[in-house]
């Protein structure tokens, strides 16, 4: 058997087929939409101060037909002969990456930041029409340029020619052009007039729809929803079978009426990654707060993100931190609505207002433009409505409460880069990821502690509202007798009976109200039995995980220690479960004197394991002459404890090392009592008159906001107190509550 051989030989070369250009068109772009947006951009790249967008010859419901058209007109700077062969007519040519890279960001005139770079805007041209004529003229030429494109012989696929199966190259397609005194481009005037035939796709209202939306979005978001306005004009016209249409979104007036009159909040601020540190203005105070906040550690986001993959970096100055983040500084502005059904203040919203804000959601503009989809209605790049659908809803935002926009440059974020279809970031060295995470902490945040108190206080006027109400029948019983001490007994008949009327009409909101209040205690009372079962059922699965774990290596004496423990765990949530019977005034248990120590000795080896793993130093005291006792039963002193326990354990592992973790419990019987302290961050300032609220939490997820206010409630109802230790007369930083164990006489 003989091999031929080859004495010489020519290297392969790629040869593409003229396919090509419609396969990248088709893949790198959506819609027809976004292509033709795409074609704007190029014209905000070549200065230009007015686009002129017309469709002719389409339907009354923005339906195309066979002799449609599409023409896009600038008065930008045009193309010279030597740029359209070099570079126009060269698919992704490098022209203005390279640029870039050299420093040169900026267009020459207007000096824009350049946004195109990757050289497709050739196939946007192919994926809308299959006949294309491009007239330029640069500002110091004397002729124009015609570039025509004439595909109609082909089909869409460069797969036949006049019908015919044939194998088209894409070196073979051959683009006439012509340089001719100018015809479109008259005296002085300049720029680009691309006209589209043959019009690929098919055109609808919806699509029509978007298209306008999209260019009412593309560039300045500052001007469109506040009174700033913007030095650098760009406008676009849309005329539509020769109508002038309005490009501004007719919503955004309306818009902005409710951002000035009806949102809570609005927040204006930066995350400054030299210090790793959010300042921000929110309504009329400024604030700073560092990622190494314990409030911010605390955050259900920032545990998943950090406290589950240990990613401890070290910064360039050398200090530790937890976290290098790689997207860059960027701005940000949210304007924060209230969605609350039955709201009674100045922010209450008409079901239309609400619809309206549902189409607009967080945007992200680089230097002043759009990055696309984020920011369209159904795009959930926040991640918002799945951390709202795997945790509680209550501790974020919902999409349609937000509008805001984050700002970011080709300068401060050189990583943050978009897709080559113009569908979102590319994920470079975690970039994107890291722009997310931190937009979702800042949101989450304000949410857990600025608007968590807004909606306390609202709280709290619904309840004085009450009160008033009934401080109102004590004034008409006033009145009442004043009328009669004076001799109008006419009108105080007439008050009395107004006093019947109002009392009836009184009684009867009030037994509506009772009937809630009994249906929805129904519903606290299982939500604080669940509370409590899954405290114990996440210790339980911890320590099923090290009792596994302890089989495979460790004796049989450390197998029954872990055995025993998990066995005391799941007898604790036997006992939950039976609380939810305690509903049943039948079932109730009585109360007797207990000692409480035996009950937190309890407690704390339910905990020994987590406080083991947390590093966390434990400690008890004892101070009196006897036992400290209080008359209730164990499950209520139980309960108490595992949600103060719960609560310092969470907030002290987000202390980073070398500081000591500290709980130190002292049980003083002289003064009946139990004061628990550790030095974690301790209670925010602003947030002390609503710890004990119900459903108030700096958790996040994690939390329910229902720990201390079931231990207020359980003491409360045998005549206990338990309080926050305002003074820290113990000495300890962080948080410190007090049980008092005595009972007032009157």
């Amino acid at each position: 058997m003989t091999t031929e051989s080859h004495t010489s030989k020519e290297p392969f070369t790629f040869r593409p087929y003229a396919r090509l250009l419609t396969m990248l068109g088709e893949q790198l772009l959506k819609n027809d939409c976004v292509a033709l947006v795409e074609l704007i951009k190029n014209s905000y790249d070549a200065d230009a101060s007015r686009v002129e967008v017309l469709f002719k010859n389409f339907t009354n419901d923005k339906t195309n037909m066979d002799d449609s058209s599409i023409i896009i007109m600038d008065d930008g700077s045009g193309m010279s002969l030597e740029t359209v062969q070099k570079s126009w007519m060269n698919p992704a040519t490098p022209t203005k990456y390279l640029s870039k890279q050299k420093g040169n960001l900026l267009s020459p005139v207007k000096k824009r930041v350049i946004q195109g770079e990757k050289g497709i805007g050739r196939f946007a041209l192919l994926k809308l029409a299959n006949k294309i004529t491009v007239t330029t003229r640069t500002p110091d030429s004397n002729n124009e340029l015609v570039i025509r494109f004439d595909f109609t012989l082909f089909d869409n696929d460069f797969l036949k020619e006049n019908g015919q199966e044939k194998e088209i190259f894409l070196d073979e397609l051959k683009i006439d052009w012509d340089e001719q005194i100018p015809k479109k481009f008259t005296g002085e005037s300049h720029g680009t007039i691309i006209k589209l035939e043959s019009l690929k796709g098919s055109w609808n209202d919806k699509l029509f729809q978007q298209f306008t939306r999209d260019i009412s979005n593309l560039t300045d978001p500052i001007s469109r929803l506040t009174h700033n306005t913007s030095e650098d004009n760009f406008g676009i016209n849309i005329v539509y079978n020769d109508e002038n249409l309005s490009v501004e979104n007719k919503e955004l007036e309306y818009i902005k009426g409710l951002i000035d009159n009806k949102s809570v909040f609005h927040i204006e601020g930066t995350f400054q990654n030299e210090n790793n540190a959010l300042q921000y203005k929110i309504n009329e105070n400024t604030e700073k707060v560092s990622l190494e906040d314990e409030r911010i550690k605390g955050l259900w986001l920032w545990r998943q993100r950090n406290l589950t993959t240990n990613q401890i970096k070290e910064n360039k100055s050398g200090k530790t931190r937890d976290q290098e983040y790689t997207c860059g500084n960027f701005q940000f502005q949210f304007y924060i609505f209230d969605f609350t059904k039955g709201l009674e203040n100045k922010y209450l919203l008409t079901q239309h207002e609400k619809n309206l804000l549902k189409n607009h959601r967080v945007y992200l503009y680089r230097d002043g433009v759009r990055v696309y989809p984020y920011g369209d209605p159904n795009d959930d790049w926040l991640n918002i409505d799945t951390y709202r659908g795997v945790g509680r809803a209550g501790d974020y935002f919902s999409n349609d409460q937000i509008i805001g926009w984050i700002d970011i440059s080709q300068k401060e974020n050189p990583l943050l880069i978009d897709k080559t279809n113009r569908e979102g970031l590319i994920e470079i060295g975690g970039a994107s990821d890291d722009l997310v995470f931190l937009i979702g902490v800042i949101l989450t945040y304000i949410k857990r502690g600025h608007f968590a108190r807004y909606l306390q206080k609202e709280k709290q006027k619904k309840q004085a509202k009450v009160a008033q109400e009934g401080a109102l029948s004590e004034q008409f019983v006033e009145l009442n007798q004043t009328l009669k001490d004076i001799g109008q007994t006419k009108l105080a008949d007439k008050v009395t009976k107004l006093t019947k009327d109002y009392e009836n009409v009184r009684h009867f909101l009030t037994q509506r109200a009772e009937i809630t209040e009994d249906l929805a205690g129904v519903g606290l009372s299982v939500e604080m039995a669940s509370h409590d079962i899954m405290l114990l059922m996440g210790r339980a699965q911890s320590i099923g995980i090290e009792l596994a774990q302890l089989a495979s290596q460790s004796s049989i004496n450390e197998l029954h220690e872990k055995a025993d423990m998990l066995v005391g765990v799941l007898q604790r949530i036997s006992i939950g479960m039976k609380d939810v019977q305690s509903l049943f005034r039948s079932t109730r248990r009585r109360r007797k004197i207990l000692k409480i120590e035996p009950i937190l000795d309890k407690i704390h080896g339910i905990y020994s394991g987590l406080l083991d793993k947390h590093k966390i130093y434990y400690q008890k005291r004892l101070l009196g002459t006897s036992p400290l006792v209080a008359k209730s039963t164990d499950g209520v002193i139980m309960q108490a404890l595992i949600n103060l326990f719960d609560n310092s354990v969470y907030w002290l592992e987000t202390k980073s090392p070398p500081d000591p973790r500290e709980i130190i419990v002292t049980l003083d019987s002289d003064n009946g009592e139990l004061i628990f302290s550790d030095n974690g961050p301790g209670v925010d300032l602003v947030d002390k008159p609503y710890i004990f609220e119900a459903f108030f939490t700096g958790k996040g997820q994690e939390g329910r906001g229902l720990g201390l206010y079931i231990a207020r409630q359980l003491l409360e109802r045998n005549g206990y107190t338990i309080e926050l230790n305002d003074t820290n007369k113990y000495g300890k930083t962080g948080a410190t509550f007090i049980i008092n164990f005595l009972i007032e006489e009157d």
